[in-house]
């Protein structure tokens, strides 16, 4: 596994789009790394992120 992912990389990993994560990033929700211009995600804090996202039914019965 890799030490740190680009948002793009983390976006295919996880399946969701880079919007979604750059959003995350700027609601401080994501916890990113910054050298130079790259930014970059240590793949515990892109596990913890996705682990903090609950679902509360309320999405699931939607897709009936």
């Amino acid at each position: 596994m890799a030490i740190c992912l680009s948002v793009k990389t983390a976006s295919q990993e996880c399946g969701l789009s880079e919007r979604t994560i750059h959003a995350a990033i700027k609601a401080g929700r994501l916890t990113v790394m910054r050298v130079g211009r790259r930014v970059l995600i240590a793949p515990r804090a892109l596990q913890d992120y996705l682990n903090s996202q609950k679902s509360t039914g309320r999405e699931l019965s939607n897709e009936r």
